[in-house]
């Protein structure tokens, strides 16, 4: 961030987005610290590929569904006790499934987990839209997100130091201990940023905020392409421990190293985008984001079909999807909740609930298909973007209308 950017933010806003900045790192942290661990979890827990990669889904799904609880309460009571509560609750889960070796009731720690995590990525965004909107929302977010995407760098380094070391339920100790310590800075540095509070939380009005920010076709089209963005995120995560350990042979130590330095493109997209915002436009880089997946799954399928797929084929092929990750979650997720103030929270609400279970839905879907899991992954990056394409152009369309439209609006009153 630039120092006339940084001038922009004030002691209490700069202290705020750090402890934001702490609070999505280790929420995004709960997917990612146990990636190296996959193929040995299975093991222990004598099950399937499937059901192992299940456990992600299942995270995302319960941060996705807690969403809808955390946005309109937080509204009501405001955002800190909605926070802590939610941290508590992922510590709780996160201690009990270190003691878990059976894959049913850990896919239910898992979930809950994910509903314990969900109020650190939910209310994160939340938070920040508190005291930044628009564009200053997406330059501030890209330059958080820059840090918090070490948590998909340092997530399986770090995992696989525990696995090999101590055992793979030292990755669920080390979350709570490091959740822990996030409730404590929260609770005594982080004061409360909602000053638009919306006292009415019957079930009735609820439903109604959500009702009235789904009327938004901006919102809708760009939740879609967030869920988009991250079902194909998320796909790759699922996916590349075991396409690297099983079908590569690289060991989980090796594989965690790997990852993390392809994963340093997430670092580098972040760094670029605020530039990129400036003189493209957030629906630019969207766009772009998905043209750079379907040139991924184009060049997966290609390679696979040529049957020359090695593991530097594979990494490079799938290096663009840390790219089109920034470019189109980042983005997506400012242009959907900045246009709402008092329903800032339902917004934020609909938009993680939609956009994780979009994810939810389609890795799911994949894993219960048989077949090369390269194949099914390069298919994926190419109709999941494709339909993405179709949404920005909907939105250009639904952008001009509604210029045409006030301007007709702007005369009558003239």
């Amino acid at each position: 961030m630039s120092a006339i950017q940084l001038a922009r933010l004030s002691r209490t806003e700069l202290k705020v987005v750090s402890i934001v900045t702490l609070l999505l790192f280790l929420g995004l942290l709960g997917t990612d610290i146990h990636l190296s661990a996959l193929p040995e979890m299975m093991r222990a827990m004598h099950t399937t590929r499937s059901m192992m990669q299940s456990s992600i889904s299942v995270f995302l799904f319960g941060v996705g569904l807690s969403a809808l609880i955390y946005g309109p309460v937080s509204d009501v009571y405001g955002r800190k006790p909605v926070v802590m509560t939610g941290l508590v609750i992922a510590i709780a889960a996160n201690l009990i499934g270190a003691t878990l070796n059976d894959i049913g009731p850990f896919l239910t720690a898992r979930f809950i987990q994910g509903v314990g995590s969900g109020v650190c990525v939910a209310l994160s965004r939340i938070v920040l839209s508190d005291i930044v909107q628009g564009e200053r929302y997406a330059i501030t977010s890209s330059y958080i997100t820059l840090f918090t995407g070490l948590s998909i760098v340092l997530g399986p380094v770090i995992g696989s130091f525990m696995l090999t070391r101590f055992g793979w339920q030292a990755n669920f100790i080390v979350m709570a201990s490091m959740l822990t310590g996030i409730l404590a800075v929260y609770a005594c540095l982080c004061p409360e940023t909602n000053v638009h509070r919306n006292r009415d939380i019957r079930i009735r009005n609820v439903f109604a905020n959500y009702k009235a920010v789904l009327r938004n076709e901006t919102f809708v089209s760009a939740t879609l392409l967030a869920g988009i963005g991250m079902a194909c995120f998320v796909m790759y995560t699922a996916t590349s421990p075991f396409v690297l350990q099983q079908q590569f042979g690289l060991s989980p130590r090796l594989y965690g190293w790997v990852t993390a330095l392809v994963s340093a493109g997430l670092l580098v997209s972040r760094s670029l985008l605020p530039r990129f915002i400036r003189r493209y436009g957030m629906p630019m880089m969207i766009c772009l984001g998905l043209v750079i997946l379907i040139a991924c799954g184009s060049l997966l399928l290609i390679l696979n079909g040529l049957d020359v797929l090695s593991t530097f084929a594979f990494l490079l092929s799938v290096s663009g999807v840390f790219f089109s990750y920034t470019f189109i979650v980042l983005c997506a997720s400012a242009m959907s909740i900045s246009p709402f103030t008092d329903k800032r929270g339902a917004a934020g609400a609909v938009y993680s609930f939609s956009q994780m279970a979009l994810a939810f839905a389609v890795n799911s879907a994949v894993s219960l298909l048989s077949g090369n899991a390269v194949v099914l992954l390069g298919a994926s990056y190419i109709v999941l973007p494709t339909a993405g394409l179709y949404l920005c152009r909907k939105m250009r369309r639904t952008k001009r209308e509604e210029t045409v439209h006030s301007f007709r609006a702007e005369q009558t009153r003239s």
